[in-house]
């Protein structure tokens, strides 16, 4: 059968790009991936259809050159063809039931090893003898007589993969193997047509896309993975640093409550009835695991300002201006630095001095800032990673601010000056 001119050249460029789809496939699949399995068939088939282009080109062609690359590319093509159905086997193995697999195995490996065995070894002897083909003076080629047997048996293994594919109902590989048995049908009845040679470049494009998929569904599942696990372990350090956090405030509410027993009961009982106030109605808040309002949080820090102005009357003042309260903050991100700036900014001063809260918003943001007239701290000099329970505290708020509102905390102090601690909080 007379064979296009242009034949060979599609040959090659289709043959070019499967080798590039088996590179690409090698380089982006791990071991065992679709992606690996999938190379192997693809790149026998890049193999066959790039050989099997040159020995077209040079058939019937006159000269010592041709004749040696004619014969060279002939035997290529047919050692590649004798093992793409063994090499898919690689591929078919996964979509196999994993309880089976050992099974499927132990019958299918001898199978495949011995039909792709014995058509090299025919092939290797046809070299000598002719029996699957041979090249004549003209150099032109011919089948031998026993090149029908070796189709039969590569019908027999695509048949059995068809078999198996059907019986475990894995669709795209019984398509793939039937698309190949057909074309080898045909091949083998109707000599001189390649039908088989572009089946197998059309089977090696669809496997090659279909892999890429499947690689990218499984970056895609694993970045979703990922994301869930992030999501996971910022859940958790939420908690853990609600967790170390919690208990420091309540510690310092009882521990003021515990003073004022002993100094003025009526005093102690109006306190305890404002950490019953604070308990009751904003420990669901401190367990959200999303920012509450702002109005909520500034509640908690009255509750417990007052508190403290109950313990310390002439030391302590505060002023709370907010005339933005239309937002939203993580649970106890101000509780902390209030509670800094009494025990460390005002305590220590024998005069005392005053707190101010206030609010504002910009464009871009929203401004909440703690300020106190105390003896403030060299920041330089704070050793973020010392254990004191203070500075973890403040990490905490820092790091619980930028994962659930993207905001950030900026303190500033000056020895003498008192310090201010800035909450921002994007839009």
């Amino acid at each position: 059968m007379e064979i296009n001119p242009y034949y060979s050249s599609f040959e090659f460029w289709e043959g070019i790009f499967l080798l590039l789809s088996a590179l690409i496939l090698f380089l982006s699949g791990e071991k065992g991936s679709c992606g690996r399995s999938a190379a192997w068939p693809v790149l026998a088939s890049g193999v066959m259809l790039f050989a099997d282009s040159f020995a077209y080109g040079f058939r019937g062609a006159d000269g010592a050159p041709a004749y040696v690359i004619l014969r060279v590319s002939n035997f290529i093509a047919m050692l590649a063809s004798c093992w793409i159905a063994g090499l898919f086997f690689l591929f078919l193995y996964r979509f196999l039931p994993e309880k089976r697999r050992v099974k499927y195995m132990e019958w299918w490996r001898p199978a495949v090893l011995l039909v792709c065995g014995i058509d090299t070894i025919m092939l290797i002897v046809s070299q000598f003898t002719g029996i699957l083909y041979y090249i004549d003076e003209d150099n032109l080629y011919h089948r031998g007589n026993f090149m029908g047997l070796a189709m039969v048996l590569q019908i027999l293994l695509l048949v059995s993969y068809l078999g198996l594919s059907v019986r475990e109902k894995i669709a795209f590989p019984a398509m793939i193997t039937g698309g190949a048995l057909i074309a080898l049908s045909v091949q083998t009845l109707v000599y001189g047509f390649p039908a088989l040679n572009i089946v197998c470049g059309i089977l090696g494009i669809v496997l090659f896309v279909w892999a890429m998929v499947q690689e990218k569904k499984k970056s895609e599942g694993k970045a979703a993975q990922i994301i869930e696990k992030e999501e996971t372990i910022g859940e958790m350090q939420t908690r853990i640093a609600l967790s170390q956090i919690k208990p420091h405030f309540l510690y310092n509410t009882l521990n003021s409550i515990y003073v004022l027993c002993g100094r003025d009961v009526n005093e102690a009982r109006n306190a305890v009835t404002l950490l019953s106030d604070y308990l009751r109605g904003n420990m669901s808040s401190i367990d959200s695991r999303l920012p509450i309002p702002f109005s909520k949080e500034i509640e908690m820090v009255e509750n417990y300002l007052a508190i403290e102005k109950i313990r310390f009357p002439e030391e302590l003042n505060y002023t709370i201006v907010t005339p933005v309260t239309k937002f939203s903050v993580p649970a106890l991100t101000i509780q902390p630095l209030v509670e800094n700036a009494v025990r460390h900014g005002i305590k220590p001063m024998d005069s005392g001095g005053i707190i101010t809260i206030t609010t504002r918003e910009t464009e871009q943001a929203y401004i909440v800032s703690i300020m106190d007239n105390g003896v403030g701290f060299d920041p330089e000099n704070m050793d973020p990673q010392e254990g004191n329970t203070d500075h973890i505290g403040i990490r905490n708020v820092r790091e619980r601010l930028k994962r659930l509102s993207g905001g950030e905390l900026i303190i500033r102090s000056e020895p003498g000056h008192g310090t201010e601690a800035v909450l921002r909080i994007p839009k």
